[in-house]
């Protein structure tokens, strides 16, 4: 097993099976980097760190900063949400309000329909053609018409009639 480790194994896609091939040896050197020496790394200087080191913690400070601009954005738009959500309830409870006060109007139009119905169905059964014609002939004296007193004419106008003159009597 020590020997595996030491060199790497390298795996070959088959057709079916990924295969582990022992064979193949492929030997792994660690990098070597140059070491630099202090002359040779950049900002060596202590001044240009120190410089570079406060660019860097401004820009992070810059960065951590604390963005009253956008806080007022984000409280804004959370307000204006809140209030959007709040009008969303109050119109559809509103409107649930109105539905009910729409059902229990219906509901009394059709007790008082059927209450219209009912007296008409009473008035018209409280007295029949033949009460009526009894009351007209005898009691107030009314008569039919006899034969000739009806007269028939033609008007151009069918809505109504004016009388100028008296109606001419034919025989």
């Amino acid at each position: 097993m020590s020997e595996r480790t030491a060199r790497s194994m390298v795996y070959f896609d088959g057709s079916a099976v990924r295969k582990l091939d022992y064979d193949t040896v492929i030997e792994t050197r660690p990098e070597r980097r140059p070491e630099r020496r202090p002359e040779q790394r950049p900002n060596s200087n202590p001044k240009v760190r120190q410089n570079a080191n406060r660019k860097l913690d401004k820009e992070m400070d810059k960065a951590l900063a604390f963005n009253f601009k956008y806080t007022v954005f984000v409280v804004a738009s959370v307000m204006i949400m809140v209030a959007a959500c709040i009008v969303l309830l109050f119109m559809e409870s509103r409107i649930a309000d109105q539905q009910n006060n729409i059902n229990n109007l219906e509901a009394q139009l059709e007790v008082l329909e059927a209450d219209n119905a009912a007296y008409a169905s009473s008035l018209e059964n409280m007295y029949s053609l033949e009460d009526i014609n009894n009351v007209a002939m005898n009691e107030l004296g009314m008569v039919y018409a006899k034969k000739g007193q009806i007269i028939y004419y033609d008007s151009a106008n069918e809505d109504y009639v004016k009388q100028y003159q008296d109606v001419p009597e034919t025989n």
